[in-house]
């Protein structure tokens, strides 16, 4: 009787691609089993048939493979281009020598997954790009699995069993039948998490892995000019030597990747210094900075953040700001609208 081999393939999402992870299965006989590496190929490619046995001596037998119906080779292994998403390639072997005869066959039908992740960490409004993981924070990923039978009818993720696991552990209270997606706490101390999921179609027919591993990266801190006519400034991040044309100019940072809800989350602690001297932040609004210049010169801006609930979190960047458009003079060329 003629089992399926189903092979599936972790295909690149609208971010970037990610590798298949490649195991070997055995189908077949007691006596004669034939194995694919790897076993979750991608569709359109090449997979290594070997074929296995605990009781025939396969080295001094002649061994014929046969695919889709015509011979393709001899000898213990032999090499199978794969269709497209859900069409189906058959496989069937036959040894015979002086051990004995035996014969075993396989369908190997590739499958498909899109499987996309984000962290849930702070980031401005509009922001084109993903979240990533930070200190703390927490991923989401979502599998999306495009399983094709081969009468062509697709299998909706609510007919398939997903287990997820991360770094090994099966998270049981997160897997079943139609879950699709799952949230883990991210890598404490900056280090990486490997994501696993196994999905199988609740009749069995189709199945395999898939698997990511997702860094947790430093926050990082970027400074904008907040215009009073535009709003914050997000397409124009200030480099370490920038130029303001107004006498009076805020400052808004934003702590990408940081473990808050907002850049004004309680738990965010900002620490300003201008030209040296601290700058006590505004209740209301920690995350920006409003410099006021009585002359023109060089503002050199730096700030920390801390989060009170996070030893671990961290974040500082410094700029150098020449203000033009000011004129006379003073001892104290630059101070906060808060001083």
């Amino acid at each position: 009787m003629q089992r399926k081999l189903v092979a599936l393939v972790f295909i690149g999402t609208i971010f970037f691609a990610l590798p298949v992870l490649a195991q070997s299965n055995s189908i077949g006989t007691s006596a004669l089993t034939i194995s694919a590496a790897p076993a979750y190929p991608s569709p359109n490619t090449t997979v290594t048939l070997t074929a296995e046995s605990p009781l025939l001596d396969l080295q001094n037998s002649t061994i014929t493979w046969v695919v889709n119906g015509a011979t393709v080779g001899t000898g213990i292994s032999t090499k199978v281009q794969l269709g497209a998403v859900g069409k189906e390639t058959d496989v069937s072997v036959s040894v015979s020598g002086p051990s004995g005869s035996d014969s075993a066959s396989l369908a190997l039908v590739p499958t498909s997954i899109d499987l996309l992740w984000e962290g849930d960490s702070y980031v401005p409004p509009f922001y084109k790009g993903r979240a990533v993981p930070g200190s703390n924070s927490s991923i989401r990923v979502l599998a999306i699995p495009h399983f094709i039978t081969t009468s062509g009818k697709g299998v909706a993720s609510s007919n398939i069993q997903f287990t997820w696991s991360v770094n090994g552990a099966v998270d049981r209270a997160q897997s079943g039948v139609g879950e699709s997606s799952a949230i883990f706490p991210a890598a404490v101390l900056y280090g990486n998490d490997t994501i696993d999921v196994v999905a199988r179609s609740t009749d069995g027919s189709l199945s395999g892995e898939a698997s990511i591993v997702v860094p947790t990266q430093n926050p990082q801190l970027v400074l904008y000019e907040d215009n009073p006519l535009f709003g914050i400034m997000y397409h124009r991040p200030l480099s370490q030597s920038s130029t303001a044309n107004e006498s009076e100019t805020s400052f808004a940072a934003v702590p990408y990747f940081s473990n808050a809800k907002s850049a004004n989350d309680t738990s965010l602690a900002y620490n300003w210094t201008v030209n040296g001297s601290a700058v006590a932040a505004d209740p209301k609004d920690p995350s920006e900075i409003t410099i006021t210049t009585k002359s023109a010169g060089i503002a050199n801006i730096a700030l920390s953040i801390v989060n009170a609930f996070d030893p671990f979190f961290s974040a500082s960047g410094s700029w150098q700001v020449s203000f033009t458009g000011a004129s006379g003079t003073g001892s104290d060329q630059f101070h906060s609208s808060s001083q």
